[in-house]
């Protein structure tokens, strides 16, 4: 029940990444991973299956957006001081939410309770 909680809110700060980093950049082919990565966890709350591939993607997005986030706040520090724009602040709250919830990942249960 909390995995399929954690996995809704990995989705949905997946989509509004994909839509906010989407306006401030311009939206690309790369940025379609995002939607497709929140499509396929929605997928796997209701298709079993799924479910060890997603796990690991999860897992992998959660590490690539805790490094995503440092290297955020080491540009930041560049010039002297530390200053973010209001866009990269943004940027960095939903980085931050995805690592957070992505890393959440690594204590799922990997084998799903499949009957047959």
């Amino acid at each position: 029940m909390i995995t399929n909680i954690l996995k809704l809110f990995l989705a949905t700060t997946s989509i509004g990444m994909f839509f906010y980093s989407g306006s401030v950049f311009g939206f690309s082919v790369g940025h379609l991973f995002l939607l497709v990565l929140a499509m396929l966890i929605v997928l796997s709350i209701f298709y079993i299956p799924l479910t060890i591939l997603v796990t690991n993607l999860c897992k992998v997005v959660g590490v690539l957006s805790v490094l995503a986030f440092v290297l955020l706040m080491l540009a930041g520090t560049i010039g002297g001081s530390f200053n973010l724009s209001s866009s990269n602040q943004v940027i960095a709250a939903l980085l931050g939410g995805m690592s957070l919830f992505g890393l959440t990942a690594f204590f799922w249960l990997d084998k799903p309770n499949v009957s047959k």
